[in-house]
Formats: structure tokens, sequence, C-alpha cells
């Protein structure tokens, strides 16, 4: 039954038109771009376009459209005639009959494919992985909004004429103050900081006001907050004397956020701390809090005690 199941599909699939980006390319994808795709060509063959599948490798095309039979890639993919069973037992999972028919009746109906097809990019080519280069500053416009404009500003500043966009002249000193204090350290400044700022005429008195708001102990507690949120902080809650909702202890973890944000401690050293202050500072009590993200979800009805 299951031969005759074999023989109808590939009746069908032959004498049905054979879509290549639905039928054929996803079945590549997943069977031979691992050895013949952007990252690497072996036999100097690439399959991920229908163009470099008909150029071919190191053996000629790998497809001769409308003589199935006779194509390379399915002499591989079938291990006929002597032919390596491509992919190899070691890169991955064979081919499955329904796949190679599917092949067979693309390459008999003349191997069609859009003619503007593009390779598959190197993963190597992403941004990430380029080396940053400082781009052209573009010249200052609308210097009454940003008289002492920085270079990001010009960014900003050539955007808005972009986008014919007029901006708002510059805020004056009592709102600049709330903004940066509520930015800074989330609380609004006192009414006697806002007469201390007002006075002070000097050229540098917001400056000032910055380093002054980024040393203090709220500005780890403002942006700590986001942290945890995003590692699902909770403070410790139970019933008498059950444990049901995360630590007791869990503040100390909590703590060693605040700390290193006010200490300018690295994210990527904090998070090496998190996962493995254990191994890496055992005698450190300071440290050893950051592994408290690991215990962090605990909840009794989880059943993931194991993870203590």
């Amino acid at each position: 039954m299951r031969l005759l199941a074999v023989l109808a599909f590939a009746s069908t699939a032959t004498a049905a038109e054979v879509d290549y980006l639905k039928d054929v390319k996803p079945i590549l994808a997943a069977r031979c771009y691992a050895c013949h795709g952007a990252l690497q060509q072996k036999a100097d063959l690439r399959l991920d376009t229908a163009k470099s599948i008909l150029a071919g490798g190191d053996s000629g095309p790998a497809v001769t459209p409308k003589k199935g039979g006779e194509s390379l890639l399915l002499k591989h993919v079938r291990n006929a005639d002597s032919f390596a069973q491509m992919p190899p037992p070691s890169e991955g999972e064979h081919l499955k009959p329904a796949e190679i028919e599917k092949l067979a009746a693309w390459i008999d109906a003349g191997a069609v494919a859009p003619p503007n097809e593009l390779p598959d990019p190197d993963p190597r080519d992403h941004w990430a992985f380029r080396a940053p280069k400082r781009p052209t500053v573009p010249p200052p416009v609308h210097r009454e909004a940003m008289p002492s404009a920085n270079p990001i500003d010009h960014f900003l500043q050539a955007s808005w004429t972009k986008h014919n966009l007029t901006p708002q002249p510059p805020a004056d000193k009592r709102i600049l103050l709330r903004r940066v204090y509520l930015d800074l350290t989330g609380l609004p400044p006192t009414a006697e900081q806002i007469r201390a700022f007002l006075k002070d005429s000097a050229p540098d008195a917001y400056e000032t006001l910055v380093d002054k708001l980024l040393a203090s102990p709220q500005y780890g507690e403002r942006w700590g907050r986001h942290f945890l949120d995003i590692w699902r902080y909770s403070d410790w809650w139970g019933l008498g004397q059950e444990l049901r909702n995360s630590q007791k202890h869990i503040w100390h973890w909590r703590d060693y956020v605040v700390e290193s944000l006010n200490a300018d401690l690295g994210y990527d050293e904090m998070i090496r701390d998190m996962l493995a202050a254990d191994e890496r500072h055992p005698t450190d009590a300071k440290k050893l809090r950051a592994t408290g993200f690991l215990a962090r979800q605990y909840f009794l009805f989880n059943r993931n005690t194991w993870l203590e």
C-alpha cells in the first residue's frame, strides 16, 4: 500500500504544476543549504537560487531541465547509479520520497523559477559583525532650537528637515530641570532644588546637575527597575511560614542590580555574575547575590524546586 501511495503521488506531482518557491526551495533550504548555501559551498556548488543550481559546481550543472533522471541533484538524493547519498548521513535526514518526486516534477517541467531570485545573504555580513564606522555628521541647522547641539543632535535636525518638521524652542530651566529629574531618578525636583537651579547662572549648570543625578543612589533605583522588570523580579510572598512566591532573600539580588548600575558595572559583567558568580567569585558575598537571578521565578506550585 505504501508503494502504491508513493507511485500515485509521483504521477500526481509530475502531472501537476510544481511551484519552485512554494514546493522546491523549502526542501532545498531544509536539506541542502547547510553544505551548499551562503556559509559554505562544498564542491563549489550553491543551491539557494535556481541560477546557481543550473550553473552547478565542480561536477557540472546540478540540474538538467526537462531531464530529471539525468540530473546530478536527483541522482545524489536518490543514491542512484553509485552516486553518494546526499545529504550524507552525518549532515542530516535524507529527503523523503515525496520530496524527491517534487524535485523531479519541477525539473521535468523545465526547472522554472523567478528571474529576479536573490541568493541568501551571508550571515557574516550582518551589521552586528561589522566594525562600526563613524558616519559623516550633517551640517547643523535650526541653531535657534539647539544652540549648543552635539553631533547626535545634528542627525536629529537633518531628520526634521527631511520630514518638514519645525522643532520647538528649547525648554526653559524649570521644565528642563523637571524632565532630567524624572528621567534619571524617577522623582520630581523639590522646591528647594528648583530654586537652587534657577539661581545657578553658571554656563555648565545643567551638565553639573546631570553628573550629580547620575552619581546619586536614586539613579540605580530608577533604572534598575527596568532591568528587574525584564528579568521578572518579584518580592517574596508567602502564607504564614510557607514559602510560595519568589524567595525570602531575593532582595539581595535586587540590591545587586541597583548597586551595579550605580557603580557603572558593565552589562556583560552583570550577566556573567548572575549566571556563574558562585564559580567565578565563590567567596565574595556581594558578587554571590547576583545568582539570585537563577532562583527569581520560584513558585511553590510550579514544581521547579529542582532548580534550587
